[in-house]
């Protein structure tokens, strides 16, 4: 009996010695604010990877509607700043703030009917990113960053609508409350970030008396980068 006591003491014993050693030592504080710059991959997801078919309004025939091309793969470009509120705690594990992105860039495209003109059917957007922050700093410089950003978006898209009067579609559009949600891994001045970004677009010119054509650009993105 005495054999099987021994090997659980002696893991015991070593936690104890490591978790005492850890609050004898002041830990550094390397979970600090600095600019990003990040770019990747755009993977559409859900319907906005599938097409979506949009009645142009009720002045046009049912059987007409607008089609939204199947969206394939893209590319981002995220340039932001890490703003950190106040110190670090959890003996300097821990750190919350905001992840302010001032310029986000992102298109994804498509696999037009007419392929002579490939790009000029691609979705495009811009837009901002901002939303809080946790920073969790478990070892060196390793930190594992957690966010949740509220993203504001205008958008350009042209699809294959030459049948239909320019009055019953849009190629412009905004939306000021699509969602974020983002992983991201960083040594030293090395960034890594696993993205899911989910919401609609809705198409109007800018004009709240036109139809409204909204689709759904629900995304995975993967990006790489540095901060400073």
């Amino acid at each position: 009996m005495t054999r099987h006591l021994t090997f659980p003491l002696i893991i015991l014993l070593i936690f104890n010695s490591v978790i005492a050693t850890q609050g004898q030592e002041e830990k550094s504080n390397f979970i600090r604010g600095g600019f990003y710059l990040k770019f990747g991959a755009v993977l559409p997801i859900g319907n906005f990877a599938a097409g979506q078919k949009v009645s142009v309004g009720s002045g046009i025939k049912s059987s007409n509607s607008l089609e939204y091309l199947p969206a394939k793969i893209g590319g981002a470009l995220d340039l932001g700043y890490l703003i950190y509120i106040g110190p670090a705690f959890a003996n300097k594990f821990l750190r919350a703030g905001i992840d302010a992105t001032f310029l986000s860039v992102w298109f994804n495209s498509t696999k037009p009917i007419d392929p002579s003109k490939p790009a000029y059917h691609w979705y495009y957007f811009l837009g901002q990113k901002f939303g809080p922050l946790i920073t969790i700093n478990p070892i060196d410089r390793l930190m594992i960053d957690l966010s949740w950003k509220l993203n504001a978006n205008v958008a350009y898209f042209e699809g294959e609508w030459q049948s239909l009067p320019g009055s019953s579609f849009s190629k412009y559009g905004m939306n000021f409350l699509q969602q974020e949600v983002s992983l991201g891994l960083r040594y030293r001045i090395i960034a890594f970030s696993f993205q899911y970004n989910f919401g609609k677009m809705t198409y109007d010119n800018f004009d709240s008396s036109r139809p409204k054509q909204v689709i759904n650009v629900n995304t995975i993105r993967i990006l790489i980068g540095f901060k400073f």
